[in-house]
């Protein structure tokens, strides 16, 4: 979504209801509900003190430096937020794990039980899972099943899915991260 400006408020509809009638029977009302998400800005920001002298040195080399780290600063915390458990607030988005119960069970029915809850509720497309390291660990180690000799997680994938891994998840994820807004 580019070009926004202020608060943006998004309608939201619970989607039209159908039903079944005779022939010459009246038709049921089928209008869902509407309600609306408002989408706040929020700021990501930071300032660096650069001396004229690092720039003189070698000015383009030290921008492009800079400007590195700034974008590795700017992903490290967006990641760090989005996969956290803050609450959210007028200046910082919530966290996806925010008011979550951790998962403890890191077995092959639970994380089929992860999909089918998903496309019970008709999510699809790009499905992915992004766990942290101490979850990796407890993936690639518990077995799929009593005989086979194969772990829920085998390379970089369970059941098909790709697996993302990072310090700072707080546990394990799946969705279609294509439809999230921040």
């Amino acid at each position: 979504m580019t070009g926004l400006v202020g608060n943006v408020s998004i309608p939201v509809y619970s989607g039209s209801n159908v039903g079944w009638a005779g022939e010459i029977a009246a038709a049921a009302d089928g209008a869902g509900t509407f309600s609306e998400v408002t989408l706040e800005p929020k700021r990501i920001t930071a300032y660096i003190d650069v001396s004229k002298q690092f720039l003189l040195q070698d000015s383009v080399s030290a921008e492009a430096l800079i400007r590195a780290d700034i974008v590795r600063a700017i992903s490290n915390k967006l990641e760090e937020t989005i996969l956290g458990n803050a609450a959210g607030s007028t200046t910082q988005p919530k966290g996806l794990f925010n008011g979550a119960t951790a998962l403890a069970d890191t077995s092959y029915k639970t994380m089929v039980e992860l999909v089918k809850t998903l496309e019970e509720a008709n999510v699809s497309g790009d499905l992915k899972y992004i766990v942290s390291p101490a979850a990796k660990e407890a993936l690639k180690t518990t077995a799929k099943d009593a005989g086979s000799g194969l772990f829920v997680m085998e390379g970089n994938e369970i059941d098909g899915l790709p697996v993302l891994s990072t310090s700072a998840c707080k546990g394990i994820v799946l969705g279609n991260f294509n439809d999230y807004v921040i």
